[in-house]
């Protein structure tokens, strides 16, 4: 239940400083990352969108280079 818990929070947005409170994990503590679990599909959803804004930097700086 903690991993889920720890997990869902982080996922949801939550401050990891503020996850460690909750959870009793003092700031810098390595086990909590031991409770930390994302599916790949996460992983890859995260991945996907650094790439798509990564691609409207790259866009919006063509732009005004024309300018």
């Amino acid at each position: 239940m903690r991993r889920t818990a720890i997990t869902n929070l982080l996922l949801l947005g939550v401050p990891e400083l503020m996850v460690r409170q909750i959870s009793g994990h003092a700031p810098g503590s390595k086990a909590f990352y031991r409770y930390v679990s994302f599916a790949q599909q996460y992983l890859d959803s995260a991945i996907d969108l650094v790439h798509e804004r990564m691609n409207a930097l790259i866009d919006a700086e063509k732009s005004q280079s024309k300018l």
